[in-house]
């Protein structure tokens, strides 16, 4: 399984594979955790010590993609198919017909 790192604001991004972060950070850490690593080399991070804190400056604007998606994670949207949609052409009305003709006015052929 993939887990997908992405920052509005620098438009960085990272890919990670779950079994290799369970590896290197051991089996109990958190989506939060690593969200945090992924902030911590940012350079709009909060608690960058470079940047000097602002009360209404930019922070990075991290965040991972897949929370609240009802699909598989490693899969774009797109991968998904089509999906049906009730109703459709059937349900449409037909145009009406225009009800008053326009006549010519001042012709000699009444």
């Amino acid at each position: 399984m993939l887990i997908r790192f992405r920052c509005d604001y620098c438009e960085r991004f990272a890919n990670a594979r779950l079994a290799a972060c369970a590896a290197k950070y051991g089996r109990l850490v958190t989506l939060g955790e690593l969200l945090d690593m992924f902030v911590s080399t940012c350079d709009w991070a909060p608690n960058n010590p470079i940047r000097k804190p602002q009360k209404y400056g930019r922070k990075c604007g991290a965040y991972c993609p897949d929370i609240g998606r009802s699909g598989p994670p490693d899969y774009p949207p797109f991968v998904g198919g089509l999906t049906v949609i009730e109703g459709g052409k059937d349900e449409l009305l037909p145009a009406e017909k225009a009800t008053q003709t326009r006549r010519r006015v001042g012709g000699g052929d009444e």
